[in-house]
C-alpha cells in the first residue's frame, strides 16, 4: 500500500498519478493510430480533454449521490460536521470518484466536442473504446496502491494484508482478495481483444466489415457491466452504498447491460440500413436517373 509518493516539498496521491499516466498513454497511441484511420490529430486531442472534463464532473457527481442518503439519514449531525471542519466535510462528499459516472461523463464530454466542432462521433467512439479499459486498468493499480475499492476477507493464494491507516482501518483487519488487481487484468485483457477486433475489422473493405460503427463500444459495454456485475461480490468495501442486497453499481451494471446489448443491434441494423441505400444509390439506374433528374 503506498497511497503517495513523497516530494518533501510535497506529496503527490499515487492514484491520481497512475491514472493520468494510463490517460496520457491511453491518448498518445489513440493520435498514433488514430490518424491512420483518417481521424483529424487535433481532434483525437481535444475531444479527450473534453471528456476528460465529463470524467472528472461525472464521477464526482455520482460519488456526491452514493454519500445522499448517509447525509439526509443524519443530517443535524453532517451539518455540525461541516460548521466543524467544512473542508473535511466537502472532503466526504465529493473526496472520490465512481467509475459509471466517469464513464458516462467522458462520453457526454466527447458527445459536446463532437456536436459544437461537427465530427463524426462513432469515428471517435470506435477510436477511444479499446482504451478505456487500458486507462482505467491504471486507475485499479491506483486503487490498489490507496487502498481503496478494496475486496472481501480472503484466505487463500494471492491474498493480501494492508498495513493499518487511520482513514479505513477495517482494511488491514483481515487479509483481502485482490480485487482491484483482478479488474486491472480484466481490463488490460479487454483493450488488447478490442484492439484486435478494430485493427482486423478495419482491414476489410467497408461493405465486408462485420463489426458496424459504434458496435465496439457496445460490445466493450456489455462485457466490463459483466464483469463489474460478477466483481462486485468480491469487493469488501462499503462506501459504494447499497440497496437491499445488491451495490450501487451492481444495479447500474443490471439496468444497462439490456440497454448496451440493444445499443449493438441497433448500430448493426442502421448500418444495414445505411449499406443498403448506398447500393441502391450506386445502381446504375439510380446514377442514370439522378442525371436525368439535374
Amino acid at each position: 500500500m503506498l497511497p503517495y509518493i513523497d516530494l518533501g516539498i510535497m506529496q503527490l496521491p499515487l492514484y491520481s498519478l497512475l491514472f493520468m499516466i494510463g490517460f496520457a498513454i491511453a491518448l498518445i497511441l489513440a493520435r498514433k493510430i488514430g490518424g491512420s484511420y483518417g481521424i483529424n490529430k487535433d481532434d483525437i486531442i481535444f475531444a479527450a480533454i473534453y471528456g476528460a472534463i465529463g470524467l472528472l464532473i461525472g464521477a464526482k457527481v455520482v460519488f456526491f449521490i452514493t454519500k445522499l442518503p448517509k447525509v439526509i439519514g443524519n443530517f443535524s449531525t453532517f451539518i455540525n460536521f461541516f460548521k466543524a471542519d467544512t473542508l473535511e466535510a466537502l472532503n466526504y462528499l465529493f473526496g472520490g470518484m465512481v467509475f459509471y459516472g466517469g464513464l458516462i461523463g467522458f462520453c457526454l464530454g466527447v458527445l459536446r466536442y463532437s456536436v459544437h466542432f461537427k465530427v463524426k462521433l462513432f469515428d471517435l467512439a470506435d477510436l477511444y473504446t479499446p482504451f478505456l479499459p487500458f486507462a482505467h486498468a491504471f486507475g485499479r493499480i491506483g486503487c490498489f496502491c490507496a487502498g481503496c475499492c478494496y475486496g472481501i476477507e480472503y484466505h487463500g493464494p494471492f491474498a493480501v494484508q494492508f498495513p493499518y491507516n487511520e482513514l479505513t482501518p477495517e482494511l488491514s483487519e483481515v487479509p483481502r482478495f485482490p480485487v482491484q488487481l483482478l479488474e486491472a487484468l480484466l481490463n488490460f485483457i479487454c483493450s488488447g481483444v478490442l484492439l484486435y477486433i478494430m485493427h482486423k475489422n478495419a482491414k476489410k473493405k467497408l461493405e465486408e466489415r462485420k463489426l458496424k460503427q459504434g458496435q465496439l463500444l457496445g460490445i466493450y459495454l456489455t462485457y466490463y457491466l459483466i464483469a463489474r456485475t460478477f466483481l462486485e461480490m468480491l469487493r469488501g468495501d462499503a462506501i459504494r452504498g447499497k440497496v437491499g442486497f445488491l451495490s450501487t453499481s451492481q444495479i447500474i451494471s443490471i439496468l444497462l447491460i439490456p440497454i448496451a446489448i440493444f445499443f449493438i443491434l441497433a448500430r448493426k441494423r442502421q448500418a444495414i440500413f445505411t449499406d443498403a441505400s448506398l447500393n441502391v444509390a450506386s445502381t446504375p439506374e439510380t446514377a442514370k436517373s439522378s442525371q436525368i433528374a439535374r
